[in-house]
């Protein structure tokens, strides 16, 4: 079963969250901690489980604020060398490359405009999309209207279960064949034919379907005792 359950492996290591330093860990730490003392204080029931679940809610805040400026530390950082190297070098480039690889990129690199702009955002994209492929329809919208179609004249007639139709296809079936799931055998159909049509016929109806509901009842227990009443 695993096997067609899509999953992914996220790497959780340092290579993953560079920005992650001491600071972050040490905050981590107290975390779970305090959730740890929580749940003891939650499943003991005792008294300073308020204080305990204070002391958890400030832990997550601070764990909070801690990756925060974690992150604002490392962009700042990587900011400083950006301007420290110069423009155009190589190692400026490796830097900027490995600082893009970690932002999200458009699918679709900039389009050009017939006025000689570029259509950066997604919306401006969408937009040059449409009026070009506006411009080259080849349907005429300018002076033409839609067309008008006729009436057909002629509607579905209504769908009709007469009795006779349900009691002639439950006589044709064929008796040779194996008994199904449910155990009748097929040689039985022609002998609860006629107590079965009624009841499908008042039960397409919708008409009262208690006394069909147990109507079907008394002939599945008379199929069960060998007994076909005609009628029920």
């Amino acid at each position: 079963m695993e096997y067609y359950i899509p999953y992914s492996d996220v790497p959780v290591g340092s290579s993953a969250r560079p920005w992650f330093n001491a600071d972050c860990a040490e905050a981590e730490k107290r975390k779970h901690s305090a959730f740890l003392a929580w749940v003891d204080a939650r499943d003991r029931k005792a008294p300073d489980l308020s204080s305990n679940k204070r002391a958890f809610n400030h832990a997550a805040k601070s764990y909070k604020k801690a990756l925060r400026k974690a992150r604002f530390d490392r962009i700042s950082h990587i900011g400083q060398k950006l301007s420290a190297q110069p423009s155009g070098s190589r190692a400026f480039w490796s830097l900027a490359k490995s600082v893009e690889a970690n932002f999200c990129r458009p699918t679709l690199p900039p389009l050009v405009r017939p006025d000689g702009t570029l259509a950066h955002t997604a919306r401006e994209k969408a937009g040059l999309f449409a009026s070009l492929f506006a411009n080259n329809s080849r349907l005429d919208t300018g002076s033409s209207t839609p067309p008008t179609l006729s009436h057909c004249g002629t509607s579905m007639p209504e769908v009709r279960i007469r009795n006779k139709e349900v009691l002639r296809a439950l006589c044709r079936l064929d008796v040779n064949k194996a008994s199904g799931p449910d155990g009748t055998k097929e040689l039985q159909n022609p002998f609860v034919a006629k107590s079965l049509n009624g009841l499908l016929m008042r039960l397409g109806s919708g008409k009262n379907f208690a006394n069909v509901k147990r109507n079907l009842h008394n002939l599945i227990a008379s199929i069960s005792s060998g007994q076909f009443p005609f009628m029920l």
